[in-house]
């Protein structure tokens, strides 16, 4: 098993429903853990943007999906630490270790043979780890 970090929005609120959306087949899944620890999973911002876009009124600026949009940013996507020169590459371990809590992440997913994520609540200590739903999203057809 292969699996790489990502720092932020871990819940399956966002980064379930990012994954499902966005990473529905075996090819773009491996090219995202291929490219090792992230800060986000999906966003416009890169390391270096600048601020946040506003509107006359002061309110915040984003784009059709809802992201935040910045100074000199980019199309939705991760942001990966080797982007700023630093940075794990992926991890190979067994999914005992990847679930294990060890590295105080509260939720793992898995990208199944069968081409679906299930996410794994981590339990600590004595708590077992259990599958919790990723809410659904509108995938296009």
């Amino acid at each position: 098993m292969v699996s790489s970090y990502c720092h932020w929005d871990g819940y399956p609120s966002f980064n379930g429903k990012v994954l499902v959306e966005h990473y529905q087949n075996r090819e773009d899944v491996k090219e995202l853990i291929d490219g090792g620890s992230m800060s986000s999973l999906r966003t416009r911002e890169t390391w270096n943007s600048g601020s946040i876009l506003r509107d006359a009124d002061g309110e915040y600026i984003t784009d059709s999906e809802g992201y935040h949009m910045y100074e000199n940013d980019r199309d939705p996507q991760p942001k990966y630490h080797s982007e700023r020169g630093d940075g794990q590459e992926p991890t190979h371990t067994s999914f005992d270790t990847f679930v294990s809590g060890d590295s105080c992440e509260e939720y793992a997913y898995l990208y199944t043979l069968e081409g679906n994520w299930v996410c794994h609540k981590i339990g600590w200590g004595d708590e077992p780890t259990e599958i919790v739903e990723i809410p659904s999203v509108a995938l296009a057809a």
